[in-house]
């Protein structure tokens, strides 16, 4: 049974029974994750704490309605924050911007390093601008917001091993791509020389 092994869900029971403590750190144990993710979807920062705040009014509102057997807690907060994200920009009637991830790229020291890294990170931005809507969001989901393939699966309706697989996929054709590029690079620098 999924609520043994999630230990949110005993703090979930115990909320809606009215145990304000519990309550208390369920939020603080979902806060950071719902902020995050909030954070990453939306242009300012008083959007971002303005829909935080509304996510969680709707956590409690519905905190009678979770089912362990459908999920996670984690993921059940996520589905809440990003039905807000859309309503937000379903208001606004703006784009939803996506997030532009770049793996594993390290800050580094010096103005020649730094000059380095923005170019790479420059590569990666253009290469996940190139990819389809659906990677990119997986791309997100994941490096951007240190999801679990588990808890993507989750949030999207799709098979942990399908999360794996396209994700793992779109690591390998990036990886590629900006090898390519780099090899471009080099070309044309040898050739100028």
């Amino acid at each position: 049974m999924l609520a043994m092994r999630d230990p949110l869900a005993r703090w979930v029971r115990k909320a809606v029974a009215g145990d304000r403590r519990a309550f208390t750190r369920l939020y603080r144990e979902l806060q950071p994750l719902v902020a995050r993710y909030v954070a990453r979807r939306v242009d300012s920062a008083a959007d971002a704490e303005e829909l935080v705040a509304d996510v969680f009014r709707r956590v409690v509102e519905h905190l009678a309605d979770f089912d362990p057997a459908r999920g996670s807690v984690r993921a059940w907060a996520l589905r809440i924050a990003r039905n807000a994200v859309i309503d937000h920009y379903r208001t606004r009637k703006s784009a939803v911007a996506l997030e532009v991830i770049a793996d594993g790229l390290r800050e580094t020291t010096g103005p020649l390093d730094h000059m380095i890294a923005d170019e790479r990170t420059a590569w990666v931005r253009a290469l996940v601008a190139e990819c389809p809507t659906e990677t990119r969001q997986l791309l997100a989901m994941r490096y951007g917001d240190g999801l679990r393939h588990a808890e993507i699966a989750e949030l999207l309706g799709l098979r942990e091993s399908a999360v794996r697989k396209r994700i793992s996929r779109a690591v390998r054709e990036l990886r590629a791509r900006s090898r390519m590029l780099e090899d471009e690079q080099k070309a044309e620098v040898s050739h100028a020389l």
